[in-house]
């Protein structure tokens, strides 16, 4: 073989491993990392702010572990709902999952392993949590594997809890009560109750995503027989639901100042109050159905769910 076709070689070789590592980055879909871990580090910095010192080795163990946890959710998210994106063409950018497998940028089967990969990895971590930190943290083991076990089996047989209906709930339960939460208890060690009260809005709010990017999905879903909640309610029923639990993200923030959060929180969280409202309001005049209407309103939902809950930290650090 000659110099040059040496180089075409490499220069192919070169492309094609870059191209996978792309594909394989989307298909991690990595920004959607952040409702999680906003939850989670809103939960440790209130812990900090109340004068508890994290153990940073622990700390970093449950930052990795929750990113596993929601990395095997969306691996075997894009697996098993594979023959439903295929046939979607009505999806936004965030909805319609990452489009990695149907546009052929990594096989199927990758994201299958990817999914086994990380449940191995987080099993890992556990066996080191188990030998090192078991004793002081007794209940995080619990909360990490209800985490994991609503999380895996979202989309994973036998359970498959997206295509029942309750995924939307679970997902709200985990995102933002089970991870704020846990997040105050693997820097206090403590269970404080009063957490669930500040991860509310967290809760509502991420399960409005989950319902608002499944509007333009609707028809691919009722195809493969995903009953989630809006094809089982109907758009305009669905939307109506939405509305109301979207309303109700800033109010549930104001509730956090009965159990000691700084009455700034009203102030300091009014983005999201104005976010919701232009949701709302997208919604209610028909926006659900419209595709410029969907982006805008699944954009202002999940923004409000991210603030949802880190605004509590400039609150609580300076008051």
């Amino acid at each position: 073989m000659q110099p040059t076709q040496f180089a075409n070689v490499e220069e192919r070789l070169e492309r094609s491993v870059g191209a996978s590592v792309k594909g394989f980055m989307v298909l991690s879909r990595l920004p959607f990392l952040s409702p999680g871990l906003a939850s989670l580090v809103t939960g440790i910095a209130i812990a900090i702010s109340y004068g508890f010192t994290p153990d940073l080795g622990l700390l970093w163990m449950s930052i990795g572990g929750l990113c596993l946890i929601m990395l095997a959710t969306y691996y075997f998210n894009e697996y098993f709902d594979y023959e439903g994106d295929i046939i979607n063409r009505t999806f936004i950018a965030l909805s319609g999952g990452s489009r990695a497998l149907p546009n052929k940028m990594v096989p199927r089967k990758v994201a299958r392993i990817a999914g086994l990969a990380s449940v191995a990895v987080l099993g890992a971590i556990a066996i080191v949590y188990l030998l090192w930190y078991l004793a002081d943290y007794p209940l995080l083991l619990p909360l990490a594997l209800f985490g994991a076990f609503c999380g895996v089996f979202y989309s994973h047989p036998p359970f498959q809890w997206s295509y029942q209906g309750i995924g939307e709930i679970m997902i709200g339960g985990c995102y933002g009560i089970l991870a704020l939460v846990s997040g105050y208890y693997v820097v206090s060690g403590e269970l404080e109750l009063d957490m669930i009260v500040v991860a509310i809005p967290a809760s509502l709010s991420i399960f409005c995503v989950i319902v608002a990017n499944e509007f333009p999905d609707i028809e691919a879903d009722k195809a493969v027989d995903k009953k989630n909640l809006i094809v089982r309610l109907g758009l305009r029923r669905g939307a109506l639901m939405y509305a109301a639990v979207m309303a109700l993200v800033y109010p549930t923030m104001l509730l956090s100042i009965l159990v000691g959060i700084s009455p700034w929180i009203a102030v300091i969280g009014s983005p999201v109050a104005l976010l919701s409202a232009f949701a709302v309001k997208e919604t209610l005049r028909g926006g659900y159905g419209r595709a410029e209407s969907q982006m805008k309103i699944s954009g202002a939902t999940l923004l409000a769910n991210l603030l949802s809950s880190l605004l509590f930290v400039p609150v609580v650090a300076i008051w």
